[in-house]
């Protein structure tokens, strides 16, 4: 350990050292500029683009900063980068906010989204090895997790936007209910804590679209939706290849439930979101959309 007497002895030899470097320097112009301007002058405008965007028209508050009242604290979060913000605000504005102002309507939209939306940049690790990507809390708040890890890939934008609709699905089921009917279908089959130790291959074949759709019928029904919506065509079908016949059965029984209840309480054609939602993302990935500008 150094001891504060041999602190003072190098601050004294390093006092000789500074002069004679600030001779040496002494013609070279420095730069106005605060290092920190830039950083401060992206924060500020992001605030503005995000009031313009998110709060005029949909009174949406997203929040990216680490505040200790939004944060579970049975995980270790680190905050997320205003770079990577940008992006998934930007993203989710596209890819989901405007894809359902575009097939229900911008009243239907404010109406229910969440009012607060969190963005936090690590993952959130459980206990039992599971990583979780989001949450959502009474139809109000919905957190997203590992924004420092953010990129427009299809993949992890479908990560990301099947938590957005799978969380946004409970909204709508908690304001109208499903039919009773969707949770006979796979009645004794759900497993609560035993789903994080079942392959995808395994439930499929038991007519459920993941795992985690295994866990209890609400899970399963806007896990089977969430799905349906991100995936295209094409992956849906390879998904019902590997369930099998049995299980494919399954699968479309509960897809049919949804796309009535979609359609009788919300008057939203769920074929109709997801073509929609398939042509916001591939625009996305095909960088049509700046997922970094925020001026005006």
């Amino acid at each position: 350990m150094i001891s504060r007497y041999t602190h003072l002895i190098l601050a004294l030899v390093c006092c000789s050292c500074a002069a004679t470097a600030l001779l040496s320097c002494s013609d070279e112009e420095l730069d106005s500029q605060s290092v920190f301007e830039d950083r401060a002058s992206t924060k500020k405008t992001f605030d503005n683009w995000l009031f313009e965007n998110y709060v005029m028209p949909y009174n949406i508050e997203l929040k990216y900063h680490l505040e200790d009242k939004e944060t579970d604290f049975q995980y270790s979060l680190v905050p997320a980068t205003t770079e990577n913000s940008i992006k998934v605000a930007h993203a989710v504005l596209y890819c989901w906010l405007q894809a359902y102002d575009e097939v229900a309507g911008a009243t239907f939209t404010r109406k229910y989204v969440p009012k607060v939306i969190q963005l936090v940049g690590s993952n959130a690790h459980n206990k039992k090895g599971t990583v979780v990507m989001g949450t959502a809390e009474n139809g109000m708040k919905v957190t997203l997790y590992a924004v420092n890890f953010f990129t427009n890939d299809r993949s992890t934008l479908n990560s990301y936007f099947q938590i957005m609709h799978h969380e946004f699905t409970h909204i709508l089921t908690q304001n109208i209910d499903y039919d009773t009917e969707f949770r006979t279908i796979s009645d004794g089959d759900y497993i609560t804590g035993d789903w994080s130790n079942k392959f995808e291959s395994e439930s499929l074949a038991a007519g459920f679209i993941t795992p985690y759709a295994m866990s209890e019928y609400n899970e399963d029904f806007a896990e089977t939706l969430s799905y349906y919506l991100i995936y295209t065509s094409a992956q849906w079908t390879a998904k019902m290849r590997l369930a099998g016949d049995e299980g494919t059965a399954i699968i479309g029984r509960k897809i049919e439930l949804i796309r009535k209840y979609m359609q009788t309480a919300w008057n939203i054609d769920i074929d109709e979101l997801r073509d929609v939602l398939q042509r916001r993302i591939n625009d996305v990935v095909a960088g049509k959309i700046d997922l970094q500008k925020v001026e005006s």
